[in-house]
């Protein structure tokens, strides 16, 4: 059956229009991947919403020729983008804004309208409507002896396995905004997705793995130059959305307390802040440093000016009674990433805490804190005779699972988990950063053909899922010591670019291993135990007109 299907899928990389692209950006997925690997704009550091490019400036590096236009008052369309997404067998893929884990095929389509007065004002209306077909999947085995710990991360994250039962067809305001220009700053309101500091696939603070959600902004229009070096930065506040949906056996009791597995979350809406900064040393060209973080309550307890403001755990303090009371969630990273143009090579880290406190001293102490940490490093080589073509290759590896497996017994919590505000830090039902999920580990690997914003390329991934789960449950310490659920994907993608068009694909043969931990058949001696494993064919096409 998987064979049969695997044709049609091919197919569709033909025919039909994926790679989540932002309504008045560029080019998304991964960030603005071809300008930033093929070094093509150095004044950014791409470290804070690097998936938000103008159209002036891409077609200017397309040299696609703009008529001035002197009018106070512009109305044109924004960009018109179809992103197909479809797997055969389980849900796959990270980074996909508005899309859902879905098995079957899955359309987004974005089309608006954009308004600007005198480079002053600059409105967006760039809704998107979703349908997925939501077909059936292996979920978690209901008869799993496992549930009771199962339920500890349902209890303190929103991420349901599956979104309902039934076809989705929904509307989302998309990458929408409007926006003022006040100097070298620009202020609005917007739902426009943010992508927070260095990570090509695997941001830990903010990236494009969930939908977008409704916040003012206040940020940097442009890098500000001092005598010390530049600064680019962004100011959030928000509120997030749970997913409504339940989990499919909230009645499940304890048999040994007597107690329900499942704990009801509170109702009350989130409210979230966050900031980010950049700074490029002026002695250190291409070394970019920076700072994100974000702070989360219910809007109920909001009782401070200071809650208003992600400011918990700076130099180790504590302001409000929410802070002090452990009714704020917080979690930040430090980050840089050194660009060397000569050598067409680039080395990023990003470093953060699942708690508040983020002053450097604390990345030293000794006592249990939830941690995670993304790395990557590009190498570039050029070819032809005009130096305007690269073969790269690249890493990133990133670890959000605890660093000890003892610290499951005890808190702190995972990361992106919480233990008063249990919806985590989700926005309807996906992690706002990390599409791997709470606890998961992943290396990528890959090797792309860039020629100006073409690139060809295939890409490795390896993930273990929630390996904090699985230590939760101790099992390392059973026979089934191999029960780890692991991912390996290989991915052949591309995206060509022809004036004002953009087509991008990508195909996946992705095996499964030991899916949702779980052992088909279990014997005396654990090396021959058989995993669960399951085989899916994942295709993503998406078609972009940029006016």
């Amino acid at each position: 059956m998987i064979k049969i299907l695997s044709i049609p899928l091919f197919l569709l990389l033909l025919v039909a229009p994926v790679i989540h692209l932002r309504a008045q950006t560029f080019y998304s997925y991964q960030g603005p991947g071809v300008l930033r690997e093929g070094n093509l704009l150095n004044s950014s550091s791409f470290c804070i919403n690097p998936n938000q490019l103008s159209y002036l400036l891409v077609d200017s590096l397309m040299k696609v020729p703009r008529l001035s236009n002197q009018k106070k008052l512009t109305i044109q369309p924004t960009a018109i983008s179809l992103l197909t997404l479809s797997n055969t067998v389980v849900p796959s893929g990270i980074n996909l804004g508005a899309l859902i884990p879905n098995v079957g095929i899955q359309y987004l389509l974005s089309a608006g309208i954009k308004l600007k007065w005198k480079d002053k004002i600059d409105i967006s209306f760039a809704p998107e409507y979703q349908f997925a077909q939501n077909n059936p999947f292996p979920l978690y085995p209901t008869y799993n002896r496992d549930w009771n710990s199962y339920y500890y991360f349902l209890n303190h994250i929103d991420a349901p396995e599956k979104f309902g039962e039934n076809k989705l067809n929904k509307f989302y305001p998309g990458q929408s905004y409007i926006k003022v220009k006040l100097g070298k700053f620009t202020a609005g309101i917007s739902t426009e997705n943010k992508w927070w500091g260095p990570a090509s696939f695997n941001p830990l603070i903010l990236g494009s793995n969930a939908a977008g959600f409704l916040h003012a902004t206040m940020a940097t229009l442009k890098p500000i130059q001092t005598k010390i070096g530049t600064f680019e930065g962004e100011l959030i506040a928000g509120g997030l959305k749970k997913s409504g949906i339940y989990p499919r056996e909230p009645n499940r009791v304890n048999v040994q307390t007597g107690e329900f597995l499942y704990q009801a979350k509170q109702t009350h809406p989130r409210y979230i802040t966050g900031m980010v900064y950049t700074y490029q040393p002026k002695w250190i060209p291409g070394l970019y440093i920076g700072l994100a973080k974000l702070s989360m309550m219910y809007t109920n307890e909001l009782s401070n000016v200071f809650d208003l403001l992600p400011l918990e755990g700076f130099a180790g303090n504590k302001f409000t009674p929410a802070e002090t009371s452990g009714r704020k969630a917080s979690m930040g990273s430090w980050f840089f990433r050194y660009v060397m143009p000569k050598e067409n090579a680039e080395l990023y880290y990003e470093y953060g805490r699942s708690d508040q406190s983020l002053h450097v001293w604390n990345l030293f102490e000794k006592k249990p804190y939830g941690r995670g940490f993304t790395a990557g490093f590009k190498k570039g080589y050029t070819i032809g005779s005009k130096k305007n073509q690269l073969i790269q290759w690249g890493i990133e590896l990133t670890n959000l699972s605890l660093p000890s497996k003892e610290q499951m017994q005890t808190p702190p919590a995972s990361w992106y988990l919480d233990d008063y505000v249990r919806q985590g830090f989700t926005n309807r039902g996906k992690v706002l950063a990390a599409g791997i999920g709470p606890g998961s580990n992943s290396q990528t690997m890959y090797v792309q053909w860039i020629k100006g914003l073409n690139k060809v390329g295939l890409r490795f991934n390896r993930v273990i899922h929630n390996l904090d789960f699985y230590h939760y449950q101790s099992y390392y310490v059973t026979d089934h010591f191999n029960q780890y659920w692991a991912t390996v994907a290989g991915t052949l993608y591309g995206s060509i670019n022809w004036k004002k068009i953009t087509l991008a694909a990508e195909y996946t043969r992705q095996r499964d291993l030991n899916y949702n931990w779980e052992f088909e058949t279990y014997t005396a001696i654990g090396f021959e135990n058989i995993g669960n494993d399951q085989f899916n064919i994942g295709a993503r096409l998406l078609l972009q007109y940029r006016f």
